[in-house]
């Protein structure tokens, strides 16, 4: 009985399926009968004639649906992605000291992940504000090295963070260097890479 079922779900069929047969049962209904003729197809119309305008209404309609959907779907989406994109730019914007020196060991290090202690409020901070996360190894778990997990840039903060957000001066300089230097986190290891 599920097969049977399955058989007439017309919401499992693709979309290019309704349009095929949008466009062939159009085609038999509203060609010239001289063309329909040479492609034997004459009296389709006489014997099949509204079973082929059923199909043709209804495959339409379908369309029409699938297509206000789509529509509906990417508008939706855009609007989503323009709030996220703003709340993500906002977030950047209003980075506290912490939470700037952290994201800048990304950039010393040239790297979009680090290892950092999973138990620091300032990195908690950042995971929840979604600007880091946690990299998943296996499925949904993570490694964990002592209190420390490997954490990764998001893509769009990634793609967007600029050294004037992170306090790095654009001139590599005495001062600059000693300012970052003075001003890592205290988990940091005296690795340097600037």
């Amino acid at each position: 009985m599920e097969n049977f079922k399955a058989l007439f779900d017309l919401t499992k069929l693709p979309a290019k399926f309704f349009f095929l047969f949008a466009v062939l049962s159009g085609f038999i209904l509203f060609a010239d009968q001289a063309l329909l003729k040479k492609i034997h197809l004459e009296k389709i119309n006489e014997s099949y004639g509204w079973i082929i305008g059923l199909t043709f209404i209804s495959t339409t309609g379908l369309m029409i649906v699938n297509l206000v959907i789509w529509l509906f779907n990417k508008i939706y989406f855009e609007i989503k992605f323009f709030k996220i994109k703003k709340e993500y730019t906002n977030s950047l914007k209003n980075l506290d000291y912490h939470e700037k020196a952290v994201l800048r060991e990304f950039l010393i290090n040239n790297r979009t992940s680090l290892e950092v202690p999973i138990d620091d409020p300032t990195i908690s901070g950042l995971i929840r504000k979604k600007i880091i996360f946690i990299n998943q190894q296996f499925g949904n778990s993570f490694i964990m090295n002592g209190m420390n997990a490997s954490v990764s840039l998001s893509k769009f903060v990634d793609k967007n963070l600029t050294p004037k957000d992170i306090d790095i001066p654009e001139i590599k300089s005495e001062e600059a260097f000693n300012f970052i230097k003075s001003n890592r986190p205290s988990w940091v290891e005296n690795k340097w890479y600037y």
